[in-house]
Parts: C-alpha cells; structure tokens; sequence
C-alpha cells in the first residue's frame, strides 16, 4: 500500500473538497430510508394483529400466534445480522444494501400476498433476514463515511428514522383501520423496501472497504472527498497500520484481550438496546390497550399515534439534537435512569387497573407513563446504542463485530416479542414492568463498567483508546 502523499498528488484537493455536501446528502438519505425500511417494517405489524385473520371470520389471532408471527421475523433479523456481518467485510457495504433490500422487497410482497399464517410467518421471516442484513451494514457504511465531527448525527439519523417511520406506520394503520383493512397495512410496507432499493443503486463502497481491497487511490479520493485533508489522511495512515501487522502475522481476533472487552461493549449496547422494552411495546401496545384497558380495537389503534410522536420528537431531539453535544456515557446512563423510573411506575400503574372494569382516568395515566418511558429510551437510549454499535469496533473486525452486536440485538428482541404478552397474560403488568425496570437498573452499571466514551474521537483514536484501556488493566 503505497503513501497518503503518492496517491493524493496528481489530486485536485479542492475541487474533491467541493464534493462533501453531496456525498453528506447521501450519507442523509441512506440513514432516512434504512431507518425507515427497519422501523416500518418492525412496527406496522402491531396496527395489523388487532384484526388479522387468515379465515375470514372476525376472531383474533391468539397471544402466541400473535407472538411467534411477530418473533419470526425477529428471529430472521438475527440470522441476517450474523451473515451480514461476516460478509460486509468481503462483499462490501454497498452490495450487501441492495442485496438486502431487494430482498426485503421480496419478502414484503409475499407477506401481502399470503393466505395462511404458516405462509405469512415465513414470509416474515425472508423480510427479517433482508432487513437484519441491511440493518447490520448501514451504521458500517454511515459510520465508515462520516467525518468525526458529523458521525454522530450522520449515524444517528439511521435510529432516529427507526422511530419516525414508527410513527408512520402508526399513523398510516390508524388510516387504514377506518378505510380499509389489515390486508391494506401489510401492502403499506412493501413502499419501504422500494425507496431502499432505488437509494442503494446509488451508494459508494467505504474508504476502508476500497484501502483493504487493493484500491487506494479510489480510498484516498473517497477520503478527501468526505472529510478534510488531515482527518482524510489519519485515516488513511490507520489502513497503512492495518495492514502492516496483518502481514507481519499479527492478526488479531475477538479472542484477543483488548477485542474481547469491545465485543463485550458493542454486544452489551446492543442488548441495552432491546432490554428498554421499547420495542415491546411498539409491538403489542394497541393490543395491550385493548386487552387490558377495554379500548376498542380501532381506537387502540388510534391510541398508539400520540405515543409514537412523543417517542418520535424525543428521538430527533435526541439523535439529532444532543448526540455530538454531550457524552455517549452520560447520555446513556441518564436514559436508563429515567426508563427504569418509567417502567417501574408503569407497574404501579397496572396494581390499581381492572381489566373488567377499566377506569378511563387510570388507562390516560398509563398510556402517559408509557409515553414518557419511551421519550427517554428513544431519545438517549435508543441513538445512542446505535451509535456505539457503529463506533467501538476497529476496522479489521468491524463487519463480524457489528454483526455479532446486532445478532445479539435481534436474538433479544425474538424472545422479549416472543415472551411478552404470554407474560404479561401470566403474570401480570406489574410483575411484567418491574422485570424491565430491574434490568434497566443493571444496565446503568454495565454501562459505567464497560462502555468507552466515544464522542468527538475519530475511529481510530477509539481503536487506540480500547488497546490502551486494556494494556493499562493488565499492567
């Protein structure tokens, strides 16, 4: 690999300069409609459950069919989380995003047309492969492109469209519930898969896959084009390094002491993630409103759209607002505080609440609470997982790193999906709530234990950092 200096010397360092604004723009709308094939397609499900049926009878799914149609897909999103993962690194991010999302296309057509839960369950399950795949790769792709001063909010948008396009599909299934049916929200989705497909004709390979493939002069375009001159060549410098103890055998893996105690940050933030219960009850809120809360199914489903715009703001304020203002820990730790607040007085919430006789005062005050648990787990909780996930992992091992993380993300969401409302139905809201309540008290020590500060660092001052945390602890 030749020099930053020999491969940037016949290059026209201003004129690549003028190019940022457009590959920023990019960068932007690959977040946008990554987020928002991920988020419509985990979501837009809840609205249909309340009145799906494959028999043309007016009766509801049961709790575990319910339950395993909505798993199902999570238990997809793992498996493509674990391929993706090891295959970014050798097909490279661009081809990994369509891939995916042609396939998610795929899959979102097949669910639309199915005429029997067993067909529908393993359409899902092809639209959760496809979406753990492109969701494992586009925080690679954004947080290899963005700059270090505009990676957070460039990375962020990804998670803050998550939970924009769930109000989306919220909004969309209270239409549809009055205009038309379940049948109308499953062909909603396929639009998402679209916008991605035509988005990722358009993207450019990473600087990082480029250097490790051979091209550098294409990697030092890239750089100069995406950021400015002495960042671009830091970066480029790191590749050198990279590939320096490569060949001089030192390769290093996830067994390795200072990658073990990353892998252990990015799996423990992407579990974090999922243990906020968010996405439980994004999932299976309209039908806990209406079987718990005596709401009418419409109306429960109605219900559900000022609670996602509260998750929503809080997760632009959050994501786009702070993410580059205040450090990763802090806000991390400060969202897990209030989400563990939140849910335990959720809890309490459920003690004073009939299911035989709901009283309308107690079913505000609990969609209220529910609000505010959520305006701390997707506004700091939420982008900042997301963001880690996307940062901790030094390049020779960021593909298999952020694909294990979102494995791991994927695998809790399929049994906290999976368990819920069983457990809810057996033990109860306020056994239920405590749960997550104590496990989010345990997060906030995990979180003072293992996860670094990463704010306004470049990736491979994170690199250096983690490899002297451990060197440091070992002395």
């Amino acid at each position: 690999m030749g020099t930053f200096q020999e491969a940037s010397q016949d290059m026209d360092v201003e004129a690549l300069a003028r190019n940022r604004k457009r590959y920023v723009t990019m960068m932007v709308v690959v977040g946008i409609f990554g987020g928002g094939l991920y988020g419509y397609t985990l979501t837009f499900l809840s609205g249909a459950l309340v009145t799906m049926n494959f028999d043309g009878s007016n009766n509801q799914l049961s709790a575990w069919n319910q339950s395993i149609i909505t798993a199902v897909m999570l238990l997809g999103c793992a498996v493509g989380s674990f391929c993706g993962g090891n295959l970014a690194d050798r097909l490279g991010r661009k081809r990994l995003i369509l891939y995916g999302a042609l396939l998610a296309l795929v899959g979102a057509l097949m669910c639309a047309l199915a005429t029997n839960i067993a067909f529908f369950a393993f359409s899902r399950m092809i639209v959760g492969f496809a979406v753990g795949t492109t969701s494992c790769v586009i925080p690679i792709y954004l947080g290899e492109m963005a700059p270090s001063a505009q990676r957070g909010r460039l990375v962020s948008v990804n998670s803050v469209m998550i939970n924009i396009s769930q109000l989306l599909a919220s909004l969309v299934n209270a239409v549809l519930a009055v205009k038309a049916d379940w049948h109308a929200m499953v062909w909603a989705a396929v639009v998402p898969a679209v916008l991605l497909v035509i988005t990722a004709i358009f993207v450019h390979e990473t600087p990082s896959f480029l250097a490790r493939h051979g091209m550098e002069t294409e990697a030092v375009k890239l750089l100069l084009e995406t950021r400015p001159k002495s960042e671009a060549e830091e970066t480029f410098t790191s590749f050198q390094a990279a590939e320096k103890n490569e060949t001089k055998g030192t390769r290093e893996n996830f067994s390795t002491p200072w990658l073990r105690r990353v892998l252990i940050a990015g799996v423990g933030a992407a579990l974090i993630n999922q243990l906020v219960g968010s996405n439980a009850i994004n999932f299976f809120a309209p039908t806990m409103f209406s079987s718990t809360l005596g709401i009418d199914p419409d109306n429960s489903i109605i219900a559900m759209v000022p609670v996602m715009i509260v998750s929503s703001v809080a997760a632009v304020i959050g994501g786009l607002g702070f993410i580059d203002k205040i450090n990763r820990r802090t806000a991390l730790m400060i969202g897990l505080g209030g989400v563990s607040v939140f849910l335990a007085l959720v809890g309490v919430c459920y003690l004073f609440i009939d299911p035989n006789h709901p009283s309308t005062s107690m079913s505000w005050l609990l969609i209220g609470l529910v609000m505010f648990d959520l305006a701390f787990a997707q506004g700091m909780v939420s982008p900042v997982t997301w963001l880690l996930i996307a940062e901790v992992f030094p390049a020779k091992v960021r593909g298999k790193g952020v694909g294990y993380a979102n494995v791991a993300m994927n695998a809790a969401n399929f049994i906290i999906s999976l368990l819920f409302l069983p457990l809810l139905n057996a033990v109860g809201g306020a056994v239920t709530f405590f749960i997550f309540a104590l496990i989010n008290v345990g997060a906030v020590f995990f979180t003072k234990a293992f996860i670094p500060e990463t704010r306004g660092k470049s990736l491979e001052k994170i690199e250096q950092e983690a490899r002297a945390r451990t060197a440091k602890a070992e002395a």
